[in-house]
């Protein structure tokens, strides 16, 4: 009996010391993605993110245009397009480029929340704890001017764009 309460607390020492790392098995967003990434007015652009949770923590998926925190996309894994296949972990959502959307650089952020509707923490340093967050970057320009607006957002398109979507975002469920 106390050779087995020794090898026990040896093993307990050995695990504090070490410093027992749990958060190793914390989720993870791969891959966040807008493609393209050169977009025009009228232009369908497909999101997608790979979400790697093992134990199923992610419960929904927003982008967040950083220079415009009104407009959130909730990103769904629902095997609807343009997500390829329901529960595969990549979530992807579809949206059309607003006629009026100002050209320039741009910046989406994406954020995972579990089932009560928080922002995941996850580590992402030594002793820095954050949101579970991923990030991607695309432009918008205008077509040139004479060029009509119709024939440069058919000419943009290739045979593997996403189908048409909504001009509006999908509204994100409150917190």
């Amino acid at each position: 009996m106390k050779r087995f309460a020794g090898v026990f607390a040896a093993i307990l020492f050995a695990a504090a010391m070490s410093g027992c790392n749990t958060m190793g098995r914390q989720p993870k967003l791969e891959n966040a993605a807008i493609n393209p990434v050169a977009l025009k007015p009228g232009d369908n652009a497909a999101i997608t993110v790979k979400v790697v949770d093992k134990h199923k923590i992610v419960q929904r998926v927003v982008a967040t245009v950083v220079e415009d925190q009104r407009m959130k996309f909730a990103l769904r894994d629902n095997g609807i397009s343009p997500d390829e296949k329901a529960g595969d972990g990549v979530w992807s959502y579809s949206v059309r480029v607003p006629f009026m959307a100002p050209p320039g650089n741009f910046t989406l952020e994406i954020t995972a929340y579990n089932e009560k509707g928080d922002a995941i923490n996850v580590k992402k340093g030594q002793k820095e704890i954050g949101p579970l967050t991923a990030t991607c970057t695309w432009s918008i320009t205008y077509p040139p001017e004479g060029a009509p607006a119709e024939a440069s957002a058919e000419g943009s398109q290739s045979a593997a764009a996403p189908a048409p979507a909504p001009a509006e975002p999908a509204p994100a469920a409150a917190k």
